[in-house]
């Protein structure tokens, strides 16, 4: 047995989703073993992070199938692609924990390590392949959906599912939604497919996402209510004629730079949810910012949704347009 460690504490109907999402983040301890009493199921995980749950110290027992080597690398799973993150870590220990991934990961076929941070209008990063076919297409499942994409080529993040949970729960019968950044799709069709009755209009200016975007509407059958539009949202949005209830604004780095356009077409009531980069102690700086596009409109809701760097998070404030 372990001394006791941090455990996530998990109602058992929401078991299975929260241990793939674990997965995914690269979260999930698997060199301790999970177990359930007559309510909850104990997760063991590698660090506490901003969780609906909550975290208790609890000794579990060691895993038979504990690696022989550290993965608590932070890597994420997309598709059958595992991604590792730490672009400081040398070749040699990054092909040697790619294999413990594809060992332990059954349905990787190729580990890819991040070696440039997103950037640029197309919101890519850079990768080098350590183990595997030199493939960066893929298929990733989340929430019931599926989403084909090129990590390579576009931007997307498993890190975002809870996140994505997070809105959907929010959303209501016959809301028009307004997604300004909508990459390959997640928030639109995981939206569409969640509440029947919505329409969202996906905006995208990255051209190979706009591909992908427009093939995973289809692929998830949403065709009927998920409209994507192809350019900058700084252009597109002006031209709808619809008010929206509903604004999605995950453009981390840039994002208040377009909440003008967004209020422009936000109607009474709606709801903002504006994804801001911020430097962990610069709080008070990004509310000053909105609060000089948006005057006296205060968040009524924020998170940490991941780390981005040990001093820059991804936040997540929630506006109501009056």
């Amino acid at each position: 047995m372990q001394n006791s460690q941090p455990v996530l504490k998990v109602p058992k109907n929401k078991a299975e989703q929260t241990r793939r999402e674990l997965i995914n983040r690269g979260l999930l301890d698997s060199s301790r073993k999970i177990i359930r009493d007559k309510e909850y199921v104990y997760m063991p995980v590698l660090k506490i992070f901003d969780s609906e749950f909550e975290f208790v110290e609890k000794t579990l027992p060691t895993s038979e199938k504990a690696p022989e080597h550290d993965l608590s690398g932070s890597f994420d799973i997309v598709g059958e692609l595992a991604i590792i993150n730490d672009m400081d870590l040398p070749v040699k220990k990054a092909e040697t924990l790619a294999r413990e991934i594809a060992l332990h990961h059954r349905r990787v076929k190729t580990v890819l390590q991040k070696i440039g941070e997103v950037s640029g209008e197309e919101r890519t990063a850079s990768y080098r392949v350590v183990y595997g076919p030199s493939i960066t297409e893929t298929t990733h499942r989340e929430s019931g959906c599926v989403f084909k994409l090129d990590i390579a080529k576009v931007f997307f993040s498993p890190r975002l599912s809870t996140e994505r949970l997070r809105v959907v729960s929010q959303v209501r019968e016959n809301e028009v939604v307004l997604d300004m950044f909508a990459g390959v799709g997640p928030f639109s069709i995981i939206i569409a497919r969640k509440q029947l009755s919505a329409t969202v209009y996906a905006v995208e200016k990255n051209p190979e996402a706009y591909r992908y975007l427009v093939e995973n509407i289809a692929l998830n059958k949403v065709t009927d209510r998920v409209k994507p539009f192809y350019g900058d949202a700084a252009v597109v949005v002006p031209t709808f004629e619809q008010s929206f209830n509903r604004v999605v604004m995950n453009l981390p780095h840039r994002s208040i730079d377009y909440l003008g356009t967004a209020l422009s077409k936000a109607g009474p009531g709606a709801v903002i949810h504006l994804y801001v980069a911020e430097n962990r102690d610069d709080r008070e700086e990004t509310l000053q910012k909105i609060s000089e596009v948006a005057g006296n409109l205060k968040p009524v809701f924020e998170r940490v949704v991941k780390e981005i760097s040990p001093k820059m998070v991804l936040k997540v404030y929630d506006l109501v347009v009056a």
